[in-house]
């Protein structure tokens, strides 16, 4: 007969394997990269170390002068450690249906896992390309104070929500916080001012959530890394090449190869290993590649993803992505830093399955505290703010 306690034994003995598994390697082949490098930490906070200068370890000298000594800065960056939930609810109602029935049990658990997974692989992957800031929407238009975005993201908003906009780049285009008037199917009315961009691409934060999340890839491009201004070390900033928001490039081949060019010379022979970018800025390169070519590598990534290559290093096309850019990363700089990998919350009695008080069900949750950290910004490159039509 089937119980609470069997329950609690197959999601800890049975599915937390796969779950973690199935997380930690198939969300994002970056993710599955940077995997190899997690490091257990016993703090709330993850550090980055980050050295730049000479380190003098192999140098020329004359046969009687001195030894080479280096100048090796060592500058050292912290951030919050984060909170990673995952909940699922069953019902007393279905557990008691499934009770005699061990097929029937299995399927049920199945079923809520697979949807568990799914949505945390769906939301651990929106992180990987983010600032650690949760995104409203990405807007379709914006036409004086209406916004205008893809129906799907409706759900997140409520009259009165504080929200940021900002642009592909991760600039900030209000100076005061905007508030929520009203929401329709697929816009919102607001209060306060976005100044006019020729961008018809903005991305929308609540303002109360500010660096929840994991702090993504974009979070190393902005004008610091994690707690250190890069204007105090400016040796280790990324690279960051804008196209001319006046003329709105179009990515093709030509604009990659001279970002490249820039990338090469600013990373010094420590190039990237994976690019990642936007489904259409993908498509547009494609096709570019395509009428100048007779064949396109084409690759596999950790993971099982699968794309192909440019300039011999894999590409890597998502939809949550930020439009019009393209990230250049050498993934070995990165490394997740964790308290501990996913495992159930448990109770004071050790339980995994809680019953709510206000419901005839049961709910588990799935924790990890986790943050991820780059210890080598200055390998990193990102081009952006190119043509909408390449990547809308």
């Amino acid at each position: 007969m089937i119980t609470i306690q069997t329950a609690e034994s197959a999601l800890k003995n049975i599915y937390l394997d796969t779950i973690i598994n199935e997380i930690n390697t198939k969300t994002n082949p970056f993710l599955t990269m940077v995997g190899a490098n997690t490091k257990e930490v016993a703090s709330r906070e993850a550090r980055a170390n980050i050295r730049y200068g000479n380190e003098g370890s192999v140098a020329a000298a004359t046969e009687d002068g001195e030894l080479p000594f280096g100048d090796e800065v060592i500058v050292e960056a912290t951030s919050p450690i984060k909170n990673l939930f995952g909940t699922f609810q069953i019902t007393d109602k279905a557990i008691r249906a499934a009770q005699n029935e061990p097929g029937a049990f299995t399927a049920l658990l199945t079923g809520e896992m697979q949807n568990l997974v799914a949505q945390a692989q769906s939301n651990l992957n929106r992180m990987v390309y983010g600032s650690g800031n949760p995104y409203l929407a990405f807007t379709s238009s914006i036409s004086g104070n209406t916004i205008t975005f893809p129906e799907r993201f409706a759900k997140n908003f409520k009259v009165g929500i504080q929200f940021n906009a900002l642009d592909a780049a991760g600039n900030q285009l209000n100076t005061a916080v905007l508030t929520v008037a009203t929401v329709g199917v697929s816009q919102i009315t607001f209060t306060g001012t976005i100044p006019a961009t020729k961008q018809d691409r903005l991305y929308l934060y609540p303002a109360e959530l500010a660096n929840l999340e994991v702090s993504g890839v974009d979070s190393i491009f902005g004008d610091k890394l994690y707690d250190v201004e890069y204007a105090k070390h400016p040796q280790i900033k990324p690279l960051v090449v804008e196209c001319d928001s006046a003329s709105l490039e179009i990515l093709d081949e030509a604009a990659l190869l001279n970002f490249f060019d820039q990338y090469e010379e600013h990373c010094q022979g420590n190039p990237a290993d994976i690019l990642l970018t936007h489904p259409n800025v993908r498509k547009a390169l494609f096709e570019n590649l395509k009428d100048q070519r007779t064949n396109i590598d084409v690759t596999e990534f950790a993971g099982g993803f699968r794309g192909f290559s440019f300039n011999g290093i894999p590409m890597y096309s998502d939809v949550k992505c930020k439009g019009g850019t393209l990230y250049a990363l050498n993934s070995p700089s990165f490394s997740m830093q964790q308290l501990c990998d996913w495992t159930w919350m448990t109770g004071d009695d050790g339980g995994i399955l809680k019953r709510q008080d206000t419901k005839a069900a049961y709910t588990a949750t799935l924790v990890k505290y986790a943050e991820l950290v780059c210890e080598k910004p200055f390998l990193q490159g990102k081009v952006t703010n190119f043509a909408a039509n390449s990547w809308k």
